[in-house]
């Protein structure tokens, strides 16, 4: 990567701080003042030491009124500069966060064949290194550029040779920053890759914690981590090895730089040789050399930071792609509103396919009318649970259209209307649906506005869980406390909760016992809208009215056309 497309990558990210470009300039004047301020502090010091020592003076009131000012002034500044800085970064990381979060939203993983192991390193390691970027380092790196150019214009009027030899000085500590810029760059990428491995290793040995136990993978997942956290380790210390030979070469370019500056000036000022035309005062030498040495100071400190942020580079890259995420749905410029009344579900011509793997769906017609009851059936792999996603918007098709149609039979394209609006019609219930961490009410509250308690437990006694939980009782992470059947009971209460007008359900009763597949069926038949359910089970699609069978395209193959049959008939 280049220095350019480094530099592209940390200002893709910009636009998703834009609110915050009062605070981040705020921060940039408060670091500035601070560092001016410490400037001339250093400065009237010398200027003092040299008047003391050469003209045997010392300072009066108002030198000693500048000193103190500028000390009190210090202190409040660099309190102010933390206080800020750090509110700041607070900020940023929830802006960054809210963005990927907004683009994976929008942007299904699953579709995609991602690991979310991956996706939890940008989202955690990633936008936590990259938040004191925007809310400290911008601001440090201005600030130091702005005291350079002070001084350099300082020393400029003062004597026009010290200030080229530290503009000289200068221009080498800043190339020692893009001397080794491509392999800090590389070295960083490395490391990032190395633990955005062992995180997504992590994730994996987490998710399958009894598959790990119960073939006693754990030595092995253990050699593992320990295996990729020592090439982290071994190419951090590659890392800070750079880092300490680039310093070690800016020190030596700095006390060439003092040398020079004192040459130069003792020579202006005549203390080198005995002509009485000299050009500076030797009072002024020490101010100059301290004026001097805080330029080029503050280039080299600019030069320690960006090499230091070589390895950042890559996690810009990564957080800037993942909010850059195309979304799988787009939103509707002139969104259309959802018609009133009982709702159905028409299916013209749906095509849909993951990635680019063949197609799931090519061609497939289906009507589901306004209150309608419909199973549908098929082989696993069949698209099944493709159709209710498409029903539920959590992917668009790649061709054709899925409409809700009103009883009068107008149709709006699912496509056209506003998310919000939309969610309030259509709820979804699928296999894998989680629980939220928290009270059973903060779970059936999720995604809907107030209810009262009288109608969550009302809702709790239709799916037979009135009994054993109550609604302040705390479910732990994913619902860990309840068993499989108990959570299903509850994610069907949850979309309940929300009265919607069609209920979407997918493949809900695939591991149950009979008997909560049974309070489970009939809750589902006993609802008073649409409902469009997604089975292999036999005993599962024999409480619908109709049921359509759905088979993978073949190769080539023509459209498929909706086909209903009756699993009380036919056994499907």
């Amino acid at each position: 990567m280049s220095t350019r497309a480094a530099i592209r990558g940390f200002g893709r990210l910009l636009p998703a701080l834009r609110p915050e470009r009062r605070a981040m300039a705020g921060s940039y004047l408060v670091a500035t003042a601070s560092a001016l301020g410490l400037a001339a502090l250093s400065v009237l010091t010398a200027w003092a030491v040299g008047h003391a020592i050469v003209d045997r003076t010392p300072p009066g009131p108002v030198w000693w009124t500048a000193v103190i000012g500028l000390v009190l002034l210090r202190t409040v500044l660099t309190w102010q500069e933390m206080d800020v800085s750090h509110a700041l970064a607070y900020r940023v990381l929830a802006r960054l966060r809210m963005a990927l979060f907004d683009a994976y939203a929008r942007s299904v993983p699953a579709r995609r064949r991602e690991h979310s192991g991956r996706a939890a390193a940008v989202a955690m390691g990633d936008i936590e290194k990259l938040e004191f970027f925007y809310a400290h380092t911008v601001a440090q790196l201005g600030a130091s550029l702005t005291v350079f150019l002070a001084s350099f214009t300082a020393a400029a009027v003062l004597l026009p040779e010290a200030a080229l030899v530290m503009f000289g000085g200068s221009a080498l500590v800043a190339g020692t920053a893009l001397c080794w810029a491509g392999a800090a760059r590389r070295i960083g990428e490395r490391e990032q890759r190395d633990r955005e491995t062992l995180s997504a290793r992590t994730v994996d040995a987490l998710g399958a914690l009894r598959e790990v136990l119960g073939y006693g993978l754990a030595p092995r997942i253990v050699a593992e981590a320990a295996e990729a956290t020592g090439r982290a380790a071994a190419v951090s210390c590659r890392r800070e090895l750079l880092s300490r030979l680039s310093a070690g070469v800016r020190e030596v370019i700095v006390t060439a730089v003092v040398i020079g500056v004192i040459a130069v000036s003792a020579a202006a000022a005549g203390v080198l040789s005995d002509t009485a035309d000299a050009r500076l005062s030797p009072a002024v030498l020490p101010a100059l050399i301290a004026l001097a040495l805080a330029g080029v100071s503050a280039v080299t400190e600019a030069a320690t930071t960006l090499t230091e942020l070589h390895p950042l580079t890559a996690s810009a890259r990564r957080v800037a792609d993942g909010v850059a995420r195309p979304p799988v749905v787009s939103a509707p410029e002139r969104p259309r509103r959802v018609p009133d009344g009982p709702l159905g579900v028409r299916f013209r011509g749906v095509s849909f396919s993951y990635d680019d793997r063949r197609p799931t769906l090519q061609g497939w017609s289906a009507d589901v009318a306004p209150g309608e009851h419909v199973g549908l059936a098929g082989p696993s792999g069949a698209g099944k649970s493709t159709v209710v996603a498409l029903a539920a918007r959590l992917w668009d098709p790649s061709a054709g259209a899925v409409e809700l149609v009103a009883a009068d039979g107008t149709a709006v394209p699912v496509t056209g209307i506003d998310d919000e609006a939309f969610r309030d019609a259509v709820a979804l219930v699928e296999q894998e649906a989680r629980l939220f961490h928290g009270t059973l009410r903060d779970n059936l509250l999720r995604g809907t506005g107030p209810r009262p308690d009288a109608e969550l437990r009302e809702v709790l006694e239709r799916v037979g869980a009135g009994g054993w939980i109550g609604l302040d009782e705390e479910l732990g992470e994913g619902g860990v406390r309840l068993s499989g059947g108990q959570q299903a009971r509850l994610c069907l209460a949850r979309a309940l909760v929300r009265r919607p007008r069609v209920l979407l359900v997918d493949e809900v009763t695939a591991s149950l016992d009979p008997e909560t597949e049974r309070v489970v069926s009939e809750v589902i038949a006993g609802f008073d809208g649409t409902v469009l359910a997604a089975s292999h089970r036999h005993e599962t699609l024999a409480h619908f009215e109709r049921v359509v069978h759905v088979q993978a395209p073949a190769p080539d193959s023509e459209p498929e056309k909706d086909r209903a049959r009756h699993p009380a008939r036919d056994g499907s």
